[in-house]
């Protein structure tokens, strides 16, 4: 049976994976600053500003994870644990329980019609 390596995180109650492959770091929530107009809040990281998405209520953790070779912070999330997991088709199975990964790519992407200029705004 294949493995895979990452982070279980509960989000709302409801547990979920993050691979290694995505997660880069777990750190201390920082402050978070509001985007105007957005989803989005803006948190400095290890000296660099990195976007932060809020996924449930806040947590004492940010989960720093790298997508489309970005940088983008997850609130919301409380990690579980760390480790190898048994492989499934949808995440990982942990005991008995097939524990889904964590869709974060579609969240971030998910959010971009919100964050394009608007015909009219200022740029």
């Amino acid at each position: 049976m294949s493995e895979r390596a990452g982070l279980l995180v509960r989000a709302g109650g409801e547990l979920g994976f993050v691979p290694a492959t995505t997660a880069r770091a777990i750190v201390r929530l920082p402050p978070i600053s509001p985007v105007a107009s957005t989803p989005l809040g803006m948190a400095l990281v290890n000296g660099r500003v990195v976007p932060v998405v809020a996924l449930g209520s806040p947590t004492n953790v940010l989960v720093l994870c790298e997508l489309d070779d970005e940088p983008v912070g997850f609130s919301g999330l409380d990690v579980s644990e760390v480790g190898v997991f048994a492989a499934s088709e949808r995440g990982v199975v942990v005991g008995e329980h097939t524990v889904p990964e964590l869709d974060l790519l579609g969240a971030w992407r998910s959010l971009e019609p919100v964050l394009e200029p608007q015909w009219g705004d200022p740029a």
